[in-house]
């Protein structure tokens, strides 16, 4: 196996985080759709109405495939 210079460690350090913050960023942003502080919150209620419908949908498009 080969060893990995200590550039490349820190490369893949820098990139590891890099894909970290964004992910956390990504949760953050989906959070604030439902934050009380937030003027133009989402009903968390009836938005997981929506994706339990969506889900179905999906569900018998897959059924009809078969």
């Amino acid at each position: 196996m080969k060893e990995i210079s200590e550039e490349e460690r820190l490369a893949n350090q820098r990139i590891e985080l890099v894909n970290d913050l964004i992910a956390c960023e990504t949760v953050m942003d989906e959070i604030w759709k439902f934050h009380p502080d937030n003027p133009k919150k989402k009903d968390v209620v009836r938005e997981y109405e929506i994706l339990q419908q969506v889900s179905e949908n999906l569900k018998e498009e897959l059924e009809n495939l078969s």
